[in-house]
């Protein structure tokens, strides 16, 4: 016989009720919820999805709408995401966009809704497209991540990457950096757009002036770091500094970097937006602005099981999470002018 709520209580010593509201998206006491949690892992207990659904008519299946898994940032959100939900009783519908094309995830949308899902997590790619208009219209809950445009009327959780890129670039320019480039993301991301943001406004505050030759417009693709810094090094007055507005480019900026003999930090500090094992693992570290990801997926998890359990008392909800500055060695000391 399968392990039950029962079997629960008795291992938690809690009401029934109360393991009961935890698993339906309920807040409970962060005592209780640790408890609940290690009982669930300890017995292995998945909640019987096929009775609640003939119940409730509810289907206990959530569709995950995001770019390429293969990287790190999105295979940390996809397997947190799942993770979360899975604790919840629900099971993760995945669907790879891995191009960002807005049809596709119209498309996405509009599969999910005909085969049955009680809310959707979406990443969107540009304004062009109402994505959301179908599952509106099905009355399923949908929660933006990370691309929050303000035209949509839906909740949303994304990271304050202004603020982030506004702290590291500030970092350079108290280091003696003056002539610090930027290799941005797509023109389209509206992330890439706040990144982008926060180092124009960051090189205004401090009355610097900014050369259209130190702005390099990628595609958080590391070809488009690659090419970047072999841009920028052929330009006869050479930035001293540059930023790398994610994980993926700075991948290529350093391949390129390592192609053309740039000594690091002495010739051309380095920072970066997105902080996994590839700065860690350079010589020298690499200074990087360190999203939080682990919350971001926990926050739009239980908030979508709040809206899914029709919890709508603060809608529509855009929360800005903050992100770190993580300083090592990658940024040279100079003097001002």
């Amino acid at each position: 016989m399968g392990v039950t709520i029962k079997d629960v209580a008795r291992e938690t010593n809690l009401a029934i009720s109360t393991i009961s509201k935890y698993m339906n998206g309920g807040k409970v006491r962060k005592k209780n919820q640790e408890v609940i949690e290690a009982a669930i892992r300890k017995l292995n207990y998945n909640p019987n999805g096929m009775a609640r659904g003939l119940r409730n008519s509810r289907t206990y299946r959530v569709g995950l709408i995001m770019g390429n898994n293969s990287n790190s940032h999105a295979s940390m959100l996809l397997k947190e995401i799942e993770s979360r939900m899975r604790e919840k009783g629900y099971f993760l519908i995945f669907l790879d966009n891995e191009y960002c094309i807005p049809e596709v995830t119209e498309e996405y949308v509009k599969f999910l809704v005909e085969n049955g899902v009680d809310g959707m997590i979406v990443t969107t790619i540009g304004e062009q497209i109402d994505y959301i208009r179908r599952a509106r219209e099905a009355h399923i809950p949908v929660v933006i991540m990370e691309e929050c445009y303000t035209t949509v009327d839906t909740d949303c959780v994304q990271v304050n990457c202004t603020g982030g890129t506004y702290e590291i670039i500030e970092h350079l320019i108290k280091a003696g950096h003056r002539k610090i480039a930027a290799i941005n993301g797509m023109s389209e991301s509206h992330t890439a757009l706040e990144r982008k943001t926060g180092y124009l406004r960051a090189m205004e505050d401090y009355g610097f002036p900014i050369n259209k030759n130190y702005l390099i417009e990628g595609d958080y693709r590391s070809g488009s770091g690659y090419l970047g810094i072999k841009k920028l090094w052929q330009l006869k007055d050479r930035p001293t500094a540059v930023f790398v507005a994610n994980y993926n480019m700075c991948i290529g900026v350093m391949e390129a970097i390592y192609e053309l003999g740039i000594k690091v930090p002495e010739e051309l500090s380095i920072v970066s937006f997105d902080d996994f094992e590839l700065s860690v693992m350079v010589r020298p570290k690499l200074t990087a602005v360190r999203q939080p990801l682990i919350e971001m997926a926990e926050t739009v998890c239980d908030l979508l099981i709040r809206r899914m359990n029709g919890d709508y008392e603060d809608y529509p909800q855009r929360i800005r999470l903050k992100p770190e500055c993580i300083y090592r060695d990658s940024v040279l000391q100079i003097h001002t002018p």
